[in-house]
């Protein structure tokens, strides 16, 4: 007859087996405790290298983006002859302006009389609009900016919205004046992109100089 292990001895046997099936994990733990750490640092480092790369070249884009923006409106300023206009011809290139961007009842009424309005129209969307252009070679002050502003104040000009034309730019008081006032301002830089057809003066919206003249060539103006 086959003798029977004793159930005690199998029992001893099944526990030194499971015993010494176990003795890694504690090493498995200190690898993991030293590993781990070293492992989150590192990745810290990589996320924080590429940030600083990405920061880098988004300011990298923005500047180039600036930068042919500017020289956009350097080129289309010159192509339109504005440094070599008078104040009339200048008066008379707004007004062409305004009817491209589909102004009507678009009038130079600049001279004696005309209360400091050099030109008037009627927006696609029926807004009424009164500018005043001012062709200089220096900055305009807060004096210009409140004359004009006295001026829409005037019987025939209270329900038009008005525009500030410069060949120039506005000080900074003035700037401040003419948004206090709610005044569009079209300085040079804006101007220039005015005449890519990268701004738009009434309803709707143009895409910035640079896209326009990416998408359109160097002849877009």
């Amino acid at each position: 007859m086959a003798r029977r292990g004793s159930p005690v001895r199998k029992g001893r046997r099944g526990g030194k087996r499971g015993e010494s099936g176990v003795w890694w994990a504690p090493a498995v733990g200190v690898v993991l405790l030293i590993a781990v750490p070293n492992v989150v640092a590192s990745s810290w480092t990589t996320l924080l290298a590429v940030a600083v790369v990405l920061g880098v070249l988004v300011g990298v884009a923005v500047l180039v983006i600036r930068r042919l923006g500017a020289a956009y409106r350097r080129d289309a300023l010159r192509r339109a002859g504005v440094e070599r206009l008078d104040p009339r011809r200048f008066e008379e290139l707004a007004a062409e302006l305004l009817r491209r961007d589909g102004f009507r009842r678009v009038s130079v009424v600049g001279g004696a009389g005309d209360r400091g309005i050099d030109v008037v129209g009627v927006a696609s969307d029926g807004a009424r609009y009164a500018i005043q252009c001012k062709y200089y070679t220096r900055a305009v002050g807060p004096g210009q900016v409140r004359d004009f502003v006295g001026a829409l104040q005037a019987k025939p000009y209270r329900d038009h919205r008005g525009v500030l034309i410069t060949s120039h730019y506005l000080s900074a008081e003035a700037t401040r004046t003419a948004g206090e006032h709610d005044l569009i301002v079209i300085d040079r830089d804006r101007l220039g992109d005015w005449l890519i057809d990268a701004y738009r003066l009434g309803p709707g919206r143009r895409p910035p100089a640079w896209l326009v003249r990416l998408r359109h060539g160097r002849e877009a103006r």
